[in-house]
C-alpha cells in the first residue's frame, strides 16, 4: 500500500502536468511571435535602398 504523501504527489500530478502544458504553449506563443517580429524587421531591411536612403 502507498504512504500519504505518495497518493498526495499522484492526485496533484494532473494539475502540475496541465500547468506545465499550459506555460509551455504560451512560451511557444511567445517564440512565435517573435520570430515573426524578427523576419518582419529583416524582410524590411532588405527591401531598404543601399545607404539608408528611404
Amino acid at each position: 500500500m502507498m504512504d500519504h504523501v505518495t497518493l498526495m504527489l499522484l492526485g496533484t500530478a494532473p494539475v502540475v502536468l496541465k500547468v506545465a502544458d499550459t506555460l509551455a504553449q504560451s512560451l511557444l506563443l511567445r517564440a512565435r511571435a517573435e520570430l515573426a517580429r524578427a523576419q518582419a524587421a529583416a524582410r524590411g531591411q532588405d527591401d531598404k535602398p543601399a545607404g539608408g536612403a528611404q
